[in-house]
């Protein structure tokens, strides 16, 4: 690989004005398309094939009435007028009346259409507050993009008419993230770029050198998002894949940068070396580092296909597309400008931060002879750290995002606190119990009276509030006159009563629901055992109508599901990852034991950064830096993506560094000097990385969108150990400590050098005694 590259290095050097103009292209397209990919993102992709909660949820969107995944609930209150009042029902009639008006908006039923008996089901504990039922005809994802402008326009009509008024629901909730995840994304850019540029300016010490990357990285994250656009226009991608794409895109892009221009600056400084050698030289050297450093991260990435959630899968995708354009440009634009700069890449230098004197011993070859001069103390030392701060992970839980990782001065979050402050914490998050039977009439007085007897078991349940099914619209009412209502049709009910019964009884009476109110958030520990129990044991247990299935869907059933699913997934994505990344190690380095080396102790990095992730994010020490509202939970997905991102990540500075050892130790063959040369040669420019990866990630950490928060905190905490931990500490005493082993090959021995170094010492040889003679 080291010659292709030099080969490409010296075509390049004739190539580069087509080379630019290429990227350019590309950049303007992706720039063009980046404008119009948020229209094309989705909320969902996160129900797992063939689950309880993904047939319940099919169910009730196509069973029953107003009950489409689209639909949502409007809450209005009114701090001066009761429910009920002439003024209460005037301002609701304007608001009901103007959001008819709204595409994909089929009917709103609320108090205004309601008996009194059915009316009271629409009011809570707050006299002053109500709220409606939006049905919807639009398909999710279009009303997820539309949404946050029909909130908009109903909170503004609420305030003029001096009432509080709020859409919420799925597609609200999906909407709002939508929004914040581009606020977010705009938030963290602008913390980023000036950390980026000061960072550039004290790793290169001058302006162009500093200006170089950052054009080249921003055209690959642009070119990326145009593949990403393409890609959206035919397949469902999560509402996340700009944000984790754009994350990872800035960080690589840069870090991949930082590695080509310091060795084409390095390699031009040599007597005698022309741009076109120095542009050989580099993509031989730092080239190679970045086309392997890039394939392992994207062979990391490529396990979490295994995961079944598409919204995974498509942000895998996105990863992958963005590592995939990032390293192209770093081998093939990047190069083609420095070649156009020449020598013009020191322009602009800073004559007040100048380069260590030539000559003299750096601190970083003093520390690494310093470690190696006790290398068990270090690595025994460094393990318990580790382990401590891993600790926390042990208890690690997992669930799906819900209404809290929405800031609290969102409408939609103000508009789900107003319906639980007045109809209960589980008003939100019903738990719904569908039941189906292909053949069978539900509506029969046999079903009828084992469904009210279900009804009345499940109401039973600790932290059970209340259960809702069609005979609740039916009091006092024997089954065989409930029956008869059903069996009669809906012209034998009042209006109102037949929409509510609509909504819990399909139309040919083969599918019923059982809409279960609690007295905890969805994703809250009593949540999960309630709903446990209902599937494992009053379910199963219970005497259904002959024929009859059933199936939870439900925010805190999906919770489990998701959850299960990923947790499931995560060990065979990890044996993946590691059988991919120790195959490429192995490959670059020609070593058996420093590919396994580096597993472990990225392992021992990766348990690290869930436990501190876990202590902010979960338990709550030191969430209130980022605004966050803790409640003992992980965000399903961040873990998985974590571990991807991270072993891809740490990799790359394990390549970096080794590489640069493994090229002394081939010209010399001396295994410690070549340590401690090694670290000297790479330790500036990976902590510079380091930085830079830390800073970006750290910018996303306070974008205000829960999962991206989490996400790119973690990514920052793992970069920042693996940089100074891992990078100073255990890899140059396990290398000290595995000796010239550290080398062995089968069929070769642990202590011989490559073929290539022996080939140079003895020209070296030759040259000299030519010269001697």
């Amino acid at each position: 690989m080291h010659g292709v590259l030099r080969g490409w290095g010296k075509a390049l050097y004739k190539l580069r004005w087509a080379v630019v103009a290429l990227w350019i292209v590309c950049a303007l397209f992706g720039g063009y398309a980046f404008g119009k990919l948020t229209p094309l993102l989705s909320g969902g992709g996160w129900a797992v094939p063939n689950s309880q909660s993904l047939t319940a949820g099919k169910l009730l969107a196509s069973e029953f009435g107003g009950r489409t995944a689209s639909s949502m609930t409007l809450v209005i209150r009114d701090p001066q007028h009761a429910v009920g009042t002439p003024e209460y029902k005037e301002k609701l009639k304007q608001i009901v009346d103007r959001l008819k008006q709204e595409e994909g908006v089929s009917g709103v039923f609320s108090v205004l259409d309601a008996s009194e008996g059915i009316g009271s089901g629409l009011v809570g504990k707050d006299p002053n507050l109500s709220i409606a039922f939006v049905d919807m005809d639009m398909k999710l994802d279009f009303v997820i993009n539309k949404v946050p402008d029909y909130q908009k326009r109903v909170n503004e009509q609420a305030k003029e008419l001096g009432v509080e008024g709020y859409l919420v629901g799925e597609a609200a909730f999906w909407g709002e993230s939508s929004v914040q995840s581009q606020e977010g994304l705009a938030k963290a850019e602008m913390i980023v770029f000036p950390l980026i540029v000061i960072i550039l300016l004290l790793v290169f010490r001058s302006v162009v050198a500093t200006i170089t990357p950052l054009i080249v990285t921003i055209a690959s994250v642009l070119s990326a998002m145009g593949i990403i656009y393409l890609v959206a226009r035919e397949v469902e991608l999560s509402v996340f894949v700009t944000n984790s794409a754009m994350m990872l895109g800035l960080g690589v892009g840069i870090d991949y940068s930082l590695f080509i221009v310091s060795r084409f600056k390095a390699e031009l400084a040599r007597p005698g070396n022309t741009k076109q050698e120095a542009i050989a030289k580099t993509l031989e050297t730092a080239g190679h580092t970045v086309f392997f450093s890039a394939i392992t991260v994207i062979a990391a990435l490529s396990a979490l296909f295994i995961v079944p959630l598409n919204a995974i899968k498509a942000i895998a995708f996105g990863g992958i597309a963005v590592v995939i354009v990032a390293g192209l440009t770093s081998l093939t634009l990047l190069p083609a400008v420095l070649v156009i700069l020449g020598a013009r890449i020191n322009k602009g230098s800073l004559p007040f931060l100048r380069p260590r004197e030539s000559g003299k011993t750096s601190g970083w070859k003093r520390w690494t002879n310093a470690i190696m001069r006790r290398p068990v103390f270090f690595l025994i030392v460094t393990l318990v750290i580790l382990g401590a701060l891993a600790a926390p992970a042990v208890n690690m839980k997992l669930d799906s995002p819900d209404i809290r990782t929405l800031p609290g001065d969102t409408a939609v979050r103000q508009g789900f606190t107003r319906m639980e402050n007045s109809f209960g914490i589980g008003a939100s998050n019903q738990v719904s119990v569908v039941l189906h039977n292909e053949k069978g009439d539900l509506g029969s007085p046999e079903a009828v009276s084992k469904i009210v007897a279900l009804q009345a078991e499940i109401g039973k349940q600790a932290h059970v509030l209340g259960v809702t099914s069609f005979a609740s619209f039916f009091p006092g009412m024997e089954a065989a006159q409930v029956s008869g209502v059903l069996q009669a049709g809906k012209g034998a009910l009042p209006g109102d009563v037949s929409f509510m019964v609509d909504r819990y009884m399909s139309e040919d009476r083969h599918t019923g629901l059982l809409e279960v109110t609690l007295d905890e958030y969805g994703s809250s520990d009593a949540s999960r055992d309630v709903v446990k129990h209902l599937r494992d044991s009053v379910l199963p247990g219970f005497g259904l109508p002959e024929g009859t299935s059933f199936s939870i869907g439900g925010e805190t059933m999906a919770g489990l599901e998701t959850s299960k699913a990923i947790n499931d997934s995560l060990l065979p994505a990890l044996g993946i990852m590691l059988v991919l990344i120790f195959l490429i190690l192995v490959l670059t380095f020609r070593s058996i034991l420093l590919p396994l080396k580096a597993i472990v102790l990225n392992l021992f990095s990766v348990a690290a950064t869930y436990g501190i992730l876990v202590l902010v994010f979960a338990l709550g020490y030191g969430s209130q830096l980022f605004d966050v509202e803790s409640n003992g939970y992980i965000i399903h997905f961040v873990p998985v993506l974590l571990l991807a991102l991270l072993f891809g990540l740490s990799t790359d500075y394990e390549v970096f560094l080794v590489s640069r050892v493994k090229e002394e130790y081939d010209r010399t063959g001396a295994h410690e000097d070549s340590i401690a040369e090694g670290m000297e040669k790479t330790g500036p420019l990976i902590t510079g990385a380091a930085v830079l990866m830390v800073a970006v990630f750290a910018g996303f950490a306070f974008s205000g969108v829960l999962p991206i928060q989490m996400l790119g905190f973690g990514m920052a905490v793992a970069i920042a150990l693996d940089s100074t931990v891992i990078r100073m500490l255990l890899v140059p005493v396990t290398m000290k400590l595995l000796g010239r082993a550290s080398w062995w090959f089968p069929g070769r021995s642990g202590g011989e050098r490559s073929p290539d170094s022996r080939n140079r010492s003895d020209k070296s040889i030759q040259a000299g005694n030519k010269v001697i003679e």
